[in-house]
């Protein structure tokens, strides 16, 4: 039984292999997301990241992908930064609303973190997520 396992893990394993030898644009747009789902207490801000864009399946750049969306009243603050080892975090994208699908486009060799943040009234729910490159 051993054997047919792991045979058959061998064959999965070349035909990925062989799959992105003939389409270099599969090897190279692997998608990479930083991700946090949870409570977001009153005051606080809970961030992703670092993370830079990524190759799409295509071979483009378009740039980083936030996404995210709370359940709950009132609307998080959902952000974008870019960050580098020469500078200060810049705020490149906000927006206040009960959900966030925004893609940023890549900038120089800049990484960027995504953040929520949750201003008033007690704890609620979210989920964030910063992809490599935009998913639907």
């Amino acid at each position: 039984m051993k054997l047919l396992v792991s045979t058959g893990l061998a064959l999965l394993t070349l035909g990925a292999g062989a799959l992105a030898a003939d389409h270099p644009a599969l090897a190279a747009s692997a998608l990479v997301q930083e991700r946090s789902f949870g409570t977001i207490a009153n005051g606080s801000t809970v961030c992703v990241g670092p993370l830079s864009p990524g190759t799409d399946p295509g071979g483009q750049q378009p740039g980083v992908q936030i996404s995210g969306f709370t359940n709950g009243q009132p609307s998080l603050t959902w952000q974008v930064f870019s960050v580098s080892s020469q500078s200060a975090p810049t705020l490149v994208f906000q927006t206040t609303a009960r959900n966030v699908d925004h893609v940023v486009p890549p900038s120089g060799n800049l990484l960027f973190h995504a953040c929520v943040v949750k201003r008033a009234q007690g704890s609620q729910d979210y989920d964030l997520a910063l992809n490599s490159f935009p998913v639907e």
